[in-house]
């Protein structure tokens, strides 16, 4: 069942939608964030998951779209084009279950969309995530990684290894964090992942320092978890992105890409101050 607060946010957007923000904003890549897919709907509190059907609408909604649907990395580089004034998309995933490769990987195929897929690296091969309910689905195996990118294309990207709130540890800890997760993309896949997602992502949770470290590590992108659209003048290593989840529809997922929830990251930064991060 949708919380007060989701019910609420989608009347807002649907007000916002009615009042003429149908189509998709101009100049601007729209980041679609997920978690995990599973085979029914869970309707977990946390939206941290949608059912395969869903999934799968929402991939057929954007390839009958119209909108360009890009790798993240090459979004990103996209929106900073001069004179480029289309809309893109890109698709993520966070953590790394194992959905992703059970019940994501068809429609990925099917669809041709590009996504990327930002891996916790401690937890690839163990049989559960510690900071989530078993109920969203083991972590992916190496195996099951490699199988996403070679019949996916699936682009992999760094969520540290542990995955820990960057702005609780000091600079070392941060740097072996970011270290760690690379190394073992590098030894499993062979592969020198460029783009990263903050652990939890939303307002406190990085900073200036965090920002300077994951760039000096070599980084060109970082995702955030904070509501919104990427425009020209956004930091790349503070991409807003937009939370997917069984609560939205083929209709809200329309709404997203129009701009409609754009304003939601006041609401985050509100939330903040009564917030409690995760240690």
């Amino acid at each position: 069942m949708k919380t007060g607060r989701v019910r609420g946010r989608q009347a807002l957007g649907g007000i916002l939608h009615a009042l003429g923000l149908k189509r998709p904003r101009p100049a601007a890549l729209s980041v679609l964030m997920y978690h995990g897919v599973t085979a029914d709907s869970l309707n977990d509190p946390g939206q941290q998951s949608l059912s395969a059907s869903q999934f799968d609408g929402h991939m057929a909604l954007l390839r009958d779209s119209g909108v360009e649907v890009l790798p993240l990395e090459e979004g990103v580089i996209r929106v900073a084009t001069p004179g480029w004034s289309g809309h893109a998309v890109s698709v993520v995933f966070d953590d790394g279950y194992a959905g992703v490769h059970d019940h994501a990987l068809e429609a990925l195929v099917r669809y041709r969309i590009p996504a990327t897929l930002f891996l916790a690296t401690q937890w690839i091969g163990q049989p559960d995530f510690p900071w989530a309910p078993a109920s969203l689905g083991r972590p992916l195996s190496w195996p099951e990684v490699a199988t996403l990118i070679k019949d996916g294309g699936c682009q992999i990207g760094s969520h540290t290894h542990s995955h820990r709130v960057l702005t609780a540890l000091d600079s070392p800890t941060v740097r072996d964090e970011l270290r760690r997760s690379r190394a073992a993309i590098e030894h499993h896949l062979g592969i020198t992942s460029r783009t990263f997602a903050y652990p939890y992502g939303s307002y406190g949770t990085f900073d200036i320092r965090t920002r300077r470290i994951v760039s000096e590590e070599g980084f060109s992108v970082a995702c955030t978890t904070v509501w919104g659209q990427h425009r020209r003048r956004g930091d790349p290593l503070a991409v807003k992105r937009l939370r997917v989840s069984w609560c939205d529809s083929n209709l809200e997922i329309a709404k997203t890409l129009a701009g409609c929830y754009d304003w939601y990251r006041f609401v985050q930064r509100l939330q903040t101050r009564h917030r409690q991060l995760p240690a």
